[in-house]
């Protein structure tokens, strides 16, 4: 009997956690700053499968800030003043002066982002690639320069990015067999 109620106290306490990650992998919302991006602490956050908002980006017009329709209520955020926000698709994106930037890997130490500009007529668009450090430090444009500049207190890390990487254009490849970022892959082994 004591067996019973032991593995009934254990599937409860599974389908709370099973319940609030599903929640937090269908949710949509703001993140004022990286360390509520690093701890998964959406503000104004709903749950897309019930509920509804809209973050209006005010991107044609170039306006910097954004507006959160939530539930009865408008909130008017400043973009320089946020880390970036998550759809309901997935997809986070962080503020960088005018650029929302496209978080490819938010789960991986160096933190690598993409923009692709808004389509002009008869023009081929170029898609630019970013890194931070992490969530907190400031984002850069994704080169080898920058990188060694990084982390240039991690020597075996700068040789390794001049050994791997002929190309800048070669720094967001993604590693299918580790299933990360490559650069992130190279990281982890310098600084085991």
């Amino acid at each position: 009997m004591k067996n019973i109620y032991f593995l009934l106290i254990i599937l409860s306490f599974s389908l709370a956690f099973n319940e609030s990650v599903a929640a937090q992998n269908d949710s949509s919302g703001i993140y004022v700053n990286g360390n509520d991006f690093s701890s998964g602490k959406l503000s104004l956050a709903i749950n897309c499968a019930t509920e509804e908002h809209k973050i209006k980006l005010n991107d044609f017009f170039n306006k910097p800030y954004i507006i959160v329709k939530h539930n009865d209520s408008s909130y008017n955020f400043m973009k320089k003043d946020l880390f970036g926000y998550k759809m309901c698709n997935g997809n986070i994106y962080r503020f960088n002066g005018e650029k929302d930037l496209l978080l490819l890997n938010p789960a991986e130490q160096i933190l690598i982002y993409s923009h692709i500009p808004n389509r002009t007529r008869g023009l081929t668009n170029v898609t630019s690639y970013y890194f931070s450090i992490n969530a907190t430090s400031p984002v850069q444009l994704l080169t080898k320069k920058n990188l060694k500049r990084a982390y240039a207190a991690n020597q075996k890390f700068v040789n390794e990015i001049d050994r791997k990487f002929k190309y800048n254009t070669e720094l967001a490849a993604y590693d299918k067999y580790h299933s990360v970022y490559k650069i992130n892959w190279i990281y982890q082994i310098t600084i085991k």
